[in-house]
């Protein structure tokens, strides 16, 4: 996949947020970029706010990419899935999932 492709689908992933959030009222991510000693290492500490379902909500989440040549080449998300399914009144789904799986 082209550079410009993977950048396009990033802004689309990140502008339609509400969109991919059934429920949510508002939904954005609000954080910071941290400098790190090697140039290739981003660091995107930030939390997804917004409301959803009538309540507000908050869940802290990082990512940290390794970029060459201005292209993405590795990324590792860490997010608080159980806020996320919390937020969104998903806890049950995310119960039965877990239960599953074991």
């Amino acid at each position: 996949m082209q550079a410009s492709c993977q950048r396009a689908e990033l802004r689309r992933h990140f502008a339609d947020g509400p969109a991919q959030a059934p429920g949510a009222d508002r939904f954005e991510p609000v954080g910071r970029v941290h400098e790190t000693a090697d140039p290739e290492v981003v660091i995107f500490e930030f939390s997804y706010v917004g409301s959803a379902n009538g309540g507000p909500f908050t869940v802290p989440c990082v990512f940290v990419t390794r970029v060459r040549d201005g292209v993405i080449v590795e990324s590792r998300d860490y997010g608080d899935h159980v806020g996320m399914a919390r937020a969104f009144g998903r806890l049950d789904n995310l119960a039965t999932a877990l239960a599953a799986d074991s």
